[in-house]
């Protein structure tokens, strides 16, 4: 008597999203800052991963590693807006980082030496990133900060192993000299618009 029919409604798009995509959120949130480095464009980002991810909620339902389907089109979905944007002739005013938290520097055990320090590693580490193609800082924020390993990144980007590790490396030894520069570890002021 295998033939069971089940009369139980299957639950409501939203709701089985919602079950699908919670584990995900917060991890999907993390690359997709390190991409962008901004905190809105990672949110659009997320925003566009969402929403290609309830149109396919049947399919998903379906896939073993859901976090690596997600990230593969988050990933695809960041260097097509990027390549979008590199051949757009609008310039983006570039807004700087957000400040940080008040409460929540108030509520760290480091004392503010360690902060005000950590703070600007950070920083350093962001806007150098700034300089980096949008392949080579993809690949060091999945790799390096998110923990996806070679073999992962190579299903997520159709790259070779080999390709992969070369393309880090290489990145890293930029990033490093970028970091010793200190022209670049200076905050970039941008001026928009004026009299020419």
């Amino acid at each position: 008597m295998s033939n069971v029919i089940n009369l139980r409604p299957k639950a409501s798009p939203r709701k089985r999203f919602e079950r699908l995509m919670a584990p995900h959120f917060d991890a999907l949130y993390s690359a997709a800052r390190r991409m962008t480095l901004s905190p809105h464009d990672a949110e659009d980002l997320v925003q566009e991963v969402c929403i290609k991810a309830l149109k396919q909620i049947d399919h998903l339902e379906q896939i073993d590693h859901v976090r690596a389907w997600l990230l593969k089109v988050m990933y695809n979905h960041f260097v097509d807006e990027t390549r979008r944007a590199a051949k757009s002739p609008v310039d983006a005013a570039w807004t700087g980082e957000e400040s940080e938290d008040p409460d929540e520097l108030a509520s760290s055990t480091a004392n503010p030496d360690e902060i005000t320090d950590t703070t600007q590693q950070v920083e350093n580490v962001i806007r150098a990133m700034g300089y980096l193609n949008a392949d080579e800082c993809a690949l060091v924020a999945m790799h390096d900060v998110e923990g996806l390993s070679i073999g992962e990144l190579s299903k997520l980007t159709k790259m070779p192993e080999g390709t992969i590790k070369a393309r880090l490396h290489r990145t890293r030894v930029k990033l490093g000299r970028l970091l010793k520069n200190d022209a670049i570890t200076r905050p970039r002021l941008k001026v928009i618009g004026g009299k020419k």
